[in-house]
């Protein structure tokens, strides 16, 4: 039998997970745990925040933050970094958020040869949404090569984004494996109240890479052939109230719901309500939410800028692919799911099926097996 091992995951999002990189960061560091490794996750710290917690068995240190363009932002020294690799002995070092707290981390681990792993959630056109970022994106991007090729393996939760990053600069090897969905048995999940009509959920960060207005355009269009139907938009973010003054210039006030942040048993209740689920983004690596949304059943819609679209959905048989620039082809797309009910419920099956390459037991097999792949033989003793 293996021994376990010492693993530091290190990203600005966390507890309370506010991106889908914290949402997988929670879902894979308990799963670690329970197979008897020591996992400490590095994260920021919010105002009340105490510096060290435990959580399901993982140890949670916080570090000095920032926000800004509202995100936090983690500001670490390297004596503080140090510090806490002398407390846990980390065998392995896992980057998940990229970032002042990735390069920190990244240069103390090599003063300790610590073996380093990435995780490439999102690209440097995510990073750097925010207007004043965005003439720096080209050197953002170039930061991004030059700290994966510092590392020993990146990991891609997309086959077609492993491509891309490697067509990239990336010369480190990069290996795919893919999110993890945790929600039990979505048969348990007691849906969200809803009326009759037909129901359109949205989650995730209202942020403009999210591309929510093109959904409340093409819902808009669905709502003027006459047909009865609410769009729930659960989730927050900078562009939150744009998003309201929007709807009210469409007339959908009384159509839209914005929901809030949901925490993971709630957000489970309105998938589990829905009738489909939407992806508009412009900008998305995998899209944790839509494999969520197919692990309840649910028929999805993304579009094709998503970079592993055409991995998620199979066009026509568990949702559609759109053309983000064409508000018409999702009015198109929504308005057949809204008129045919055995569709929605043969596309949600096909949903649930392609789901159970998503369990978590699958994912923490692949994580373990590359940590100990970069493990120096005396480690496997």
């Amino acid at each position: 039998m293996s021994s376990p091992l010492s693993i530091c995951m290190v990203s600005d999002d966390f507890l309370p997970a506010m991106t889908g990189v914290g949402t997988h960061v929670k879902l894979v560091a308990p799963e670690l745990v329970r197979r008897g490794h020591r996992v400490c996750v590095i994260t920021t710290r919010r105002a009340g925040e105490a510096e060290v917690e435990h959580w399901e068995g993982v140890t949670i240190y916080r570090v000095r933050t920032l926000k800004a363009y509202g995100f936090y932002q983690a500001l670490p020294s390297q004596a503080t970094v140090r510090r806490i690799f002398q407390a846990i002995k980390p065998d392995i070092v896992h980057h998940h958020y990229v970032g002042f707290m990735m390069r920190q981390v990244c240069l103390v681990a090599e003063s300790l040869k610590l073996p380093q792993v990435s995780t490439f959630h999102f690209s440097a056109e995510v990073l750097t949404q925010p207007l004043p970022m965005r003439p720096f994106r080209g050197l953002v991007r170039q930061l991004m090569v030059n700290l994966n090729n510092r590392f020993d393996l990146v990991i891609a939760p997309s086959s077609n984004l492993a491509q891309q990053i490697r067509a990239g600069g990336v010369r480190t090897p990069v290996r795919f494996i893919t999110n993890p969905v945790v929600f039990g048995d979505s048969a348990d999940v007691i849906p969200a109240e809803r009326t009759p009509e037909f129901t359109v959920l949205y989650a995730g960060r209202l942020g403009p890479e999210k591309n929510i207005p093109y959904l409340l355009k093409a819902f808009s269009a669905l709502i003027n052939q006459e047909l009865k139907a609410t769009l729930w938009i659960a989730g927050g973010g900078p562009e939150g109230p744009a998003l309201r003054s929007l709807c009210k210039q469409l007339r959908l006030t009384s159509q839209v719901r914005f929901l809030g942040f949901l925490d993971h048993p709630t957000l489970a209740r309105y998938y589990a309500a829905c009738d489909v689920f939407v992806l508009p983004s412009l900008m998305e690596t995998q899209g944790l939410v839509v494999m969520e949304a197919m692990w309840f059943s649910r028929a999805v819609i993304v579009t094709r800028a998503i970079v592993s679209a055409d991995e998620l959905v199979e066009q026509g048989v568990n949702g559609y692919i759109v053309n983000p620039d064409s508000v018409a082809d999702l009015t198109q797309r929504l308005t057949t799911l809204a008129n045919d009910p055995a569709l929605r419920a043969a596309m949600g099956t096909a949903s649930h099926t392609r789901a159970g390459a998503y369990l978590p037991e699958h994912v923490v097999d692949a994580l373990q097996a590359s940590y100990r792949a970069l493990l120096p033989p005396p480690a496997h003793a």
